[in-house]
């Protein structure tokens, strides 16, 4: 059987997996970002977007792959999308019983129904399951495995960890009505550019890249689809599922609240991005893997902040760079070939606002864990030393000055006191 894998491009700074950009995130942002957008759901439809978004990037990632690497068996077909689910760190489940008319589908392990549970507790009665985005993989996948149009499969989660369930399951079917969905951005608006070692600090950012990219940093069957790692569960998430969620939730609210719709967006996809910081980057600053090969090369603060930009850059958000590091004061930060930009640009224009969320309130966060919260002495990131740094009098600020999406040659954020 083959396998569909990727290959880390540095001209680009992110893993592609037959066309399909991935990236680094763990459980904490992806279900942080997952019930943000379900708080909107008494404006807008949320739920559509959840599933529908990775059964559009599924589809076309796969039928892309079998039709170039000239898979026909629908058994190995089958097996391939079972294995890139696992490697990715999605979890696993077996396709065995379904057909082209769909079926049921066991899963032995989920990471949205097992990072929601282990960051949220159990859901309400009348709250759905919370496995959207596995829902619209197997969508994705099943079309594309039996060559079926794009929108013409459903997929309904029956069972979840949140529910207090012991199994996770799924059934796939025939959509009654098919769904007019769009084919994935792929790459988007590239940028190229190259990774240099910043001559301010001792942290060696190619090197760090290079290790870290080479890390074989993957779910397997042992550990049932699940990648530990870094003190978080990680995944090599689609970067385009989050920007399509983010955006799509963007839109309805601007056509739903004007205005207003665009500053909520702004206010929750910023503060999803800050606690992706505080939890990610948190994690990684208090991991072995941190200590062993990073730590050694800080010898101040400041090092501190390049060493975690120097991670960011091996985890396929584009290229991060420090401009201008005021020590407890001040950060400009430059990002080039951002992947949210990239999304945007190929699936909506030009933006009139910044659109840069997640990299907007992450760099914001890198100075609040290490400069207010004090990272340096491994607290326990709990939500109230959370709250704390957040209500802090030393508590940062950020701005995005220049965005790619609204006509600038890069990505400039501004963090401050």
């Amino acid at each position: 059987m083959k396998s569909l894998r990727g290959n880390f491009d540095t001209q680009y700074n992110t893993y592609i997996a037959a066309g399909e950009p991935l990236i680094f995130h763990c459980h904490h942002y992806n279900t942080f970002l997952q019930a943000t957008l379900e708080d909107t759901k008494d404006y807008i439809d949320i739920y559509p977007i959840l599933v529908d978004s990775a059964q559009e990037i599924v589809y076309s990632q796969m039928l892309e792959y079998f039709t170039e690497s000239n898979i026909i068996d629908i058994t190995e077909r089958k097996q391939i999308a079972e294995d890139f689910f696992m490697f990715c760190g999605y979890g696993k489940f077996s396709l065995d019983e379904v057909s082209s008319n769909g079926g049921k589908v066991m899963s032995e392990a989920d990471h949205y129904s097992y990072g929601w549970k282990s960051k949220f507790g159990l859901r309400s009665e009348n709250e759905p399951m919370v496995s959207f985005f596995t829902q619209g993989f197997l969508a994705g996948a099943t079309e594309a495995i039996f060559n079926l149009p794009l929108g013409s499969m459903d997929c309904k989660q029956l069972s979840c960890y949140t529910k207090n369930d012991n199994f996770v399951s799924f059934e796939l079917s025939k959509a009654t009505n098919a769904k007019n969905l769009s084919h994935s951005p792929k790459k988007g608006k590239t940028q190229n550019y190259t990774l240099t070692n910043p001559s301010s600090t001792s942290v060696n950012y190619i090197g760090i890249r290079e290790a870290l990219t080479n890390m074989p940093i993957e779910g397997t069957h042992s550990s049932k689809g699940m990648i530990d790692a870094f003190g978080v569960l990680l995944t090599r998430m689609y970067s385009n599922y989050y920007c399509q969620i983010s955006y799509r939730m963007l839109k309805k609210l601007e056509e739903t609240m004007g205005t207003d719709g665009l500053m909520l967006a702004d206010q929750l996809l910023t503060e999803a991005g800050h606690v992706c910081a505080f939890n990610t980057f948190g994690g990684i600053m208090e991991s072995a893997e941190w200590n062993g090969l990073i730590k050694p090369m800080c010898q101040t603060r400041e090092d501190w902040v390049h060493g975690i930009v120097a991670v960011v850059n091996a985890f396929g958000w584009g290229f991060w760079e420090v401009l201008e590091l005021e020590p407890a004061k001040k950060l400009v930060l430059k990002v080039t070939n951002g992947y949210e930009s990239n999304s945007y640009l190929q699936t909506f224009g030009k933006s009139p606002i910044p659109v840069s969320f997640l990299a907007k309130g992450g760099t914001k966060g890198i100075m609040n864990l290490i400069y207010n919260g004090d990272i340096i002495t491994e607290p326990s990131l709990t939500d109230s030393y959370y709250a704390e740094i957040c209500n802090s009098p030393k508590a940062f600020s950020v701005i995005q000055t220049k965005c790619r999406a609204m006509g600038d040659n890069e990505d400039i954020f501004e963090v401050y006191l």
